[in-house]
């Protein structure tokens, strides 16, 4: 393939590009009527390493043969090579290269799978990716020829070292440990199990314990223990949300040195072998995120799909494993094990509400199961106690006098209009010093200062009441006596419930109610699992330490109508082997929102020095990464629209907007209790 992408420059009219008295030529024909010879994915590969991928590409390179003269590719440009005379000298100067292997390797035969087409198109994505990351490396090596030689010594996985760490860091951690020695002994078996089952065979593999039971450093155990006997070239570990990435990238740092962080706020490369890293995901170990990784795997554009091939023989650990949407399950599942089955992967679904994914009639899930008795494992870390108020529905003043009188608690809702309703209702009841707010309308760097305050008054004892969105539910480390949760999916009640009594000191106590309001939840898909507990309630009392009901509330989700398979749209686009609708088709986040630069006070320097940036020389990629710690998502874009500046960026003496990004200089829009606001309160009435 990289011999043949680049034939069709061997023309009259691609020399005549070259020179700029051409434009519009498709060059990628030639060496894609060469491969389908041999392979057609190869063909397609080489077809979209400029354009991006096509299936369908017999016609549009047979029309490049049969007609004498330029003739019009399917993107509208004109072939490089065409007719049968310049396909035959091209062809004899093409078998003259004596530098052309002779012999070519099989490729791996694709793994079978319900989701028709599947897994060609992502072993043509993964041909793709290997293309374009070597024509862009040989760029980067004709540049400077020892890019590869610095890039090839920082990407070594040293497992038996990292382990070594490993250890060191745990012993200092169990030390220095104040919790339950109940629960330190569970979190030792939970260890154990995790470097026991590192020496099965690669595959796929769930492990499921409640949260609080040390999965993190036990999911780098296996990890590394499986890589180390397997011989696996890296570890990716997938999280979630943004929000939990910063306090688990600290752990992997502390252990394994220089970790990747590939995500829209991982701070940019600090130098040329740094970013050529990082684009090829050419690193030990990578810390991403859920939407990062996934969307990945069915992206169309050469320029998306450098680092995919990284991905074949890694160990992938998935954190969190129930954030999958129900209605992309069966593509996502399938493509993981594609990635087993072809691409010599091993995969960990971890969480502690383990997804039901065999109930599913169109997945083939044959995980094997890490702890040898989860049931035991809930059962000896029942730490809180819930109950269940959800027979009527209860007005946001009664749970804020509630809230008032608890002096260690944190209440979750479900949308952003709800929590500030509730954190104004505290505001006129209790001191401010003693009342916190968390949502996504701040920005990263608020956030994590409010968390550390947070932790702070926990650790001294002193009154605090945090209002939030889920955004704290997955990974965050707070350790609540009581919590307060919105009915929501049964997953989402499990993981709230982990923020409270979270070292078992205690019992801890947690309250599901549904608020009296008009609109409870942030969409429709999360309504309907909210309605399965409720199904659930109405035949018996839900035990959340209990794997039998988790799963009996996975079963009533993924065998109801419309949550047994995915969503039209995307096994349509699969089944029509169409690229660029199934790239559109499957997005984790299905609206990304607009970002704007808040004037957040404990950051105003940085907010001055990049509206500075801003103003003379536009944005750019490496400014919005250095905006990344200030900036703000928001799906009220017509709303920004009034109060903040658009961006802009310079292009060959241009000036050009910048769609979907925006700077808020009026810092009475900015809150530094709840972060981004707007005058009208029903402008809050977006996602979580």
């Amino acid at each position: 393939m990289g011999w043949l992408h680049d034939m069709g420059k061997a023309s009259e009219l691609f020399q005549n590009v070259l020179k700029h008295h051409e434009h519009n030529v498709n060059h990628a024909a030639a060496g894609a009527w060469i491969a389908n010879h041999f392979n057609k994915q190869a063909a397609r590969a080489i077809y979209g390493h400029h354009d991006g991928l096509v299936w369908h590409i017999g016609s549009d390179i047979d029309r490049s043969l049969n007609k004498k003269g330029s003739q019009d590719s399917q993107k509208g440009k004109r072939f490089s090579i065409s007719g049968k005379e310049q396909y035959t000298e091209l062809f004899d100067y093409y078998k003259a290269l004596n530098s052309i292997p002779k012999t070519r390797p099989e490729l791996n035969k694709d793994a079978d799978s319900f989701y028709t087409n599947l897994p060609q198109m992502l072993h043509t994505r993964m041909l793709l990716s290997c293309l374009c990351d070597s024509d862009y490396s040989a760029t980067a090596s004709h540049e400077d020829e020892s890019i590869f030689e610095q890039a090839l010594c920082e990407n070594k996985i040293d497992a038996d070292y990292f382990l070594q760490i490993l250890t060191q860091f745990r012993n200092k951690i169990k030390a220095e440990s104040n919790s339950d020695s109940e629960l330190n002994l569970i979190r030792d078996e939970v260890y154990e199990c995790c470097v026991n089952a590192a020496s099965m065979e690669p595959g796929m593999f769930t492990l499921t314990a409640p949260t609080g039971t040390g999965k993190t450093l036990a999911l780098l155990a296996f990890a590394l223990n499986h890589a180390k006997q397997f011989k696996k070239s890296r570890i990716i570990i997938v999280l979630p949300f943004l929000s939990v990435i910063s306090q688990n990238v600290k752990i992997y740092r502390e252990i394994c040195g220089d970790v990747l962080e590939s995500h829209s706020m991982a701070k940019c490369a600090e130098n040329d072998i740094s970013h050529f890293i990082c684009e090829r995901w050419d690193s030990p170990v990578i810390v991403t995120t859920s939407v990062r990784f996934f969307e990945m795997l069915f992206k169309s554009k050469q320029t998306d799909l450098r680092s995919l091939h990284s991905i074949a023989n890694s160990v992938i650990v998935f954190d969190e494993a129930q954030s999958i949407p129900c209605e992309l399950t069966g593509t996502t599942i399938e493509s993981m094990r594609s990635l087993c089955e072809t691409f010599s992967c091993s995969v960990l679904f971890s969480t502690a509400t383990q997804p039901a994914f065999d109930k599913r009639k169109d997945i083939l899930f044959n995980a094997r199961e890490i702890m040898t008795n989860p049931s035991d494992i809930y059962n000896r870390t029942r730490r809180v106690n819930v109950n269940w108020k959800t027979d009527k529905r209860i007005p946001l003043s009664e749970i804020a006098e509630e809230l008032s009188k608890k002096k260690s608690v944190c209440c979750v809702l479900n949308r952003k209009d709800h929590t500030q309703k509730l954190f104004s209702e505290l505001m006129n009841i209790c001191s401010a010093d003693e009342i916190f707010h968390i949502s996504t309308d701040m920005c990263k760097s608020h956030r994590d200062n409010v968390l550390k305050e947070i932790n702070d008054r926990l650790d001294n004892n002193h009154p605090c009441r945090l209002v939030s969105t889920s955004c704290i539910e997955a990974g965050v480390d707070l350790d609540f006596s009581n919590m307060y949760r919105a009915m929501a999916p049964l997953e989402a009640i499990v993981q709230c419930a982990g923020r409270c009594n979270r070292n078992g000191r205690v019992n801890g106590d947690m309250t599901v109610f549904i608020p009296d309001e008009e609109k409870l939840y942030p969409s429709k898909s999360y309504e309907n699992a909210a309605n399965k507990v409720l199904i659930l309630l109405s035949k018996h009392e839900i035990d959340i330490c209990n794997p039998v009901h988790i799963c009996e509330y996975y079963t009533e989700l993924f065998t109801a109508s419309g949550y047994d398979h995915d969503k039209p749209a995307l096994t349509e686009a699969i089944t029509a082997h169409d690229f660029e609708k199934t790239e559109k088709e499957y997005r984790i986040i299905p609206h990304s929102g607009a970002n704007v630069l808040v004037p957040y006070s404990n950051e105003i320097d940085l907010f001055d020095e990049l509206v500075l940036q801003a103003h003379t020389g536009g944005i750019s990629p490496k400014w919005m990464k250095q905006a990344a710690p200030i900036t703000v998502s928001c799906y009220r874009e017509d709303k920004l629209r009034d109060i903040a500046e658009q961006c802009v960026m310079f292009y060959k003496g241009k000036k050009y907007d910048v769609p979907g990004w925006y700077i808020l200089h009026d810092e009475k829009f900015y809150d530094e209790k709840t972060g981004l606001h707007f005058t009208d309160d029903s402008s809050l009435d977006y996602l979580i």
